[in-house]
């Protein structure tokens, strides 16, 4: 299971043992941005040296995963920029499927493949991870006005509409 809290992480070897806690959570976070395990798992392993080098400039404990994916999803990031010629959502793996009709899930993997990784970012933590505006904002560091609109982009209903 993931931890959130423990020791200070100032400590290498705490820090070492809450990477291990959460390495599984970040690889399924960054698989999921990038569609691509070999290139997740590099991502992983940078962004953990970069959490790893940056320990001091965690200011609070307690929010120790969300800076970790922000790190995660910065690496992800760059590792999509860095590979810009090469296509990463090629396979046709289905993540957490939110329905059971075969037909749909295919349909739904495609269409969230061709997401950018920032649209993919906020369609994981919402969908996937069940989080609301204000916490997915505030994880990825971006106003709740923007989560909403990349929300809005991949069809989250409008207020008073059913989700």
């Amino acid at each position: 299971m993931d931890e959130e809290l423990g020791a200070p992480v100032r400590n290498p070897a705490d820090l070492e043992r809450l990477l291990r806690a959460n390495a599984r959570s970040m690889l399924r976070f960054a698989d999921f941005v990038l569609h691509d395990r070999s290139a997740a798992e590099d991502a992983v392993q940078e962004a953990f040296m970069i959490a790893y080098q940056r320990r001091a400039t965690l200011r609070d404990d307690a929010v120790f995963v969300p800076w970790l994916r922000t790190i995660v999803l910065r690496e992800c990031l760059r590792w999509r920029r860095r590979r810009w010629l090469q296509n990463l959502g090629l396979t046709d793996r289905v993540a957490a499927p939110a329905t059971p009709d075969p037909a749909t899930q295919v349909d739904l993997a495609r269409a969230v493949r061709r997401l950018s990784p920032k649209l993919r970012a906020v369609v994981y933590l919402h969908y996937y991870e069940d989080r609301t505006l204000a916490s997915l904002a505030a994880e990825l560091g971006i106003p709740e006005s923007t989560a909403k609109t990349r929300l809005a982009l991949v069809g989250y209903p409008k207020s008073g509409e059913q989700a």
